[in-house]
């Protein structure tokens, strides 16, 4: 019997993988303590890279990390990520250059609850109305999930995976496979994570288990080392138990897929010419018997909303008498449907019931002025929001002409790089938004945020940091109020904050590391405190890490808040009332044990604190599970993780 060959072209690709050196890992330390500022206004970091928290489960887990974000807690997944105070429309979130949006009118799906953050090379954050290239307004700011695939210079095989296990049985199975030539490149991503209830500081079980599988099918062409041709696929399944509410999420499931071109070096005046269009497509299912026990007398209930949104970009790099500047043209349509019943919803038709198209147009670009550097932009987008005809209500629309734009200057001095930015961003009130006020006829005006932006990078030898602060007025802001007779309305905001972050190198092998924000709000239409505003909160840690083994302490403390507006709130959650400070005090350790392999490890909530944070929904009833005002943090948890990288 003759032995299974490999395909020529695929063996002499295992044989140049194996027969080069291995690379070592993106990550300068072993385990990430902390995320700083690399540039004004943007963070970006290695989603991959172990860090303190457990290594996140979803996209909501990874940004928690960085200073500024805070997350609403529901469970074990799935949380509702905010930035400065601020999420949903008001924080746009893309993944592989195209826009995700959740199915669920509750938010039980929101948009980085199918994301894992593994399957992606960069995740990149825009803090404010800093720029107009991410589509539509950034109220609060944008997430861009990234992929970017090296070219080959020879036939080759690239390899990355992990392995987690830790407390709750977390299991976590993720690998990334890519092949590729002069001419092209195929990569495959799989990727599995689960986790059972897990457990709060006072040994209370939380209603918090979750499963999610998905995969990610990537091709790309390379006729020329400027020219740039990709497809790809992705498809993920899912499921996750809710503290916070009647019913869970029995099915999270979403297929998009992609197309992008890119021509680089095209003339002395045109830098790059790029061109991409997606579909998205996510299909949800809530119900109250799939996952939790039925209390007695109450019927099965279940609801399936699905959402489809298909996006469109053109854009290009240019270079004018010494002016870089990229123009483009966006396009998307969303659409939403729902259908609502017992076990037999399947059957049932499915029920449109608004949708959104919006198109825009922006410039944004830099240039040299007086030692330093200006950057600038401008977009104009119309939005058209529609009601869908049901029964007992004709079509509706509502038409938005919409502008957004800043300037920013900043100069290095030094080691120093201050910056001064001012700027105005309008949304139009989103599907949640208008969910609330559907059959009412009510007509919510967009919001109109002005925003003064400033503070400083300082890069030393031994010191690296960095302080922002931002004065921002919102008209018209879409306030979700329980207790109003209209739900979304609109009022008078104000809110400023603080971020900063520091590390300092004070040994060959030793950094010290801190990073801390503040928000404060004020709605000043109804004389309260802005509804989930967060309160200030800082993470310390030291770290040795010699480049083979590691160790860190990391404490975190969150500071009481006091200034809460109860039932208002936003599309995720709403104040419930004060919360006392808290401190936790985790601890983590690593071994490279090769070029290719490394071994992290960790105990977070080492004193097993039961706590909760200001931003968190309430805890409901569910049978067999203690209820708690808010739905509490994990309790002390052990994790470990093993990386390969070839």
């Amino acid at each position: 019997m003759k032995k299974a060959l490999l395909p020529l072209p695929l063996a002499m690709a295992v044989c140049h993988a194996f027969a080069a050196d291995l690379p070592t890992f993106q990550g300068d330390r072993i385990v990430v303590t902390a995320v700083q500022s690399d540039q004004v206004l943007t963070v970006a970091t290695d989603p991959r890279a172990p860090r303190q928290p457990v290594p996140a489960g979803d996209g909501a887990d990874l940004l928690k990390t960085i200073p500024g974000f805070s997350v609403v807690r529901k469970g074990g997944s799935s949380g509702d990520p905010l930035l400065r105070g601020l999420g949903g429309s008001r924080l746009n979130i893309l993944a592989n250059g195209g826009f995700v949006y959740g199915g669920c009118p509750g938010r039980m799906d929101p948009p980085t609850a199918y994301l894992f953050p593994d399957a992606y090379d960069k995740v990149v954050v825009v803090k404010g109305p800093q720029s107009v290239k991410y589509g539509g307004a950034l109220i609060s700011g944008a997430v861009s999930f990234e992929r970017k695939v090296k070219p080959f210079d020879e036939s080759g095989l690239r390899f990355d995976g992990s392995l987690l296990a830790g407390s709750a049985q977390r299991q976590d199975v993720y690998a990334d496979l890519t092949v590729g030539g002069k001419l092209g490149y195929l990569r495959l991503i799989d990727s599995h994570n689960q986790a059972g209830d897990y457990r709060d500081g006072d040994g209370q079980k939380v209603h918090s288990a979750y499963q999610r599988d998905s995969q990610s099918l990537i091709a790309g062409l390379t006729p020329g080392r400027d020219t740039t041709i990709e497809l790809s696929g992705d498809f993920g399944r899912g499921r996750a138990a809710y503290a916070d509410r009647m019913m869970d999420g029995s099915q999270f499931d979403r297929s998009a897929w992609g197309v992008k071109a890119e021509q680089r070096n095209i003339a002395p005046w045109l830098d790059a010419l790029r061109v991409a269009a997606n579909r998205s497509y996510a299909d949800h299912v809530m119900d109250n018997y799939s996952l939790r026990q039925l209390a007695p007398g109450k019927p099965q209930r279940a609801s399936n909303p699905d959402r489809n949104t298909d996006a469109a970009k053109l854009e290009a790099d240019l270079a004018l008498y010494g002016i870089d500047f990229t123009i483009g043209a966006d396009w998307q349509r969303d659409r939403h449907t729902s259908r609502v019943g017992g076990t037999n919803y399947a059957s049932l038709p499915r029920i449109a019931d608004q949708h959104l198209q919006r198109a825009g147009l922006y410039l944004e670009g830099s240039l040299p002025l007086y030692g330093g550097k200006l950057t600038a932009g401008w977009r104009h987008d119309r939005v058209r929001a529609y009601y869908d005809a049901s029964p007992g209500r004709g079509e509706q629309l509502q038409d938005y002409r919409l502008y957004s734009g800043f300037a920013r200057y900043e100069r290095q001095q030094g080691n120093w790089t201050p910056y001064l930015g001012l700027g105005i961003a309008q949304r139009a009130p989103d599907y949640w938004e208008r969910s609330y006020v559907a059959g009412k006829r009510a007509v919510l005006q967009p919001e109109r945020n002005a925003q003064l932006d400033f503070g400083a990078l300082y890069r030393g030898d031994s010191v690296k940091g960095s302080v922002s602060a931002y004065l921002s007025r919102i008209d018209d802001f879409l306030l979700v109020d329980d207790d109003a007779s209209q739900t979304t309305r609109n009022i008078q905001a104000y809110r400023y904050g603080l971020e900063g972050d520091l590390s300092w190198q004070f040994a060959p092998d030793w950094q010290l590391a801190g990073s801390a924000a503040y928000s404060w709000g004020a709605n000043t239409t109804d004389d309260r405190p802005l509804a989930q505003t967060p309160p200030l909160s800082a993470t310390m840690s030291l770290a040795w890490d010699n480049q083979t083994w590691a160790g860190a302490l990391v404490w975190r403390v969150a500071a009481g808040q006091d200034r809460y507006a109860i039932g208002q709130g936003n599309i995720a959650s709403s104040d419930i009332g004060p919360t006392p400070g808290f401190a936790t005090l985790s601890l983590n350790g690593g071994w490279r044990v090769s070029k290719a392999l490394k071994l992290t490890a960790g105990l977070d909530n080492l004193f097993n604190r039961t706590y909760a944070e200001h931003i968190s929904s309430s805890g409901a009833d569910v049978a067999g599970y203690a209820r708690a005002l808010r739905v509490n943090e994990p309790g002390r948890t052990l994790w470990l993780k093993l990386q390969a990288h070839w």
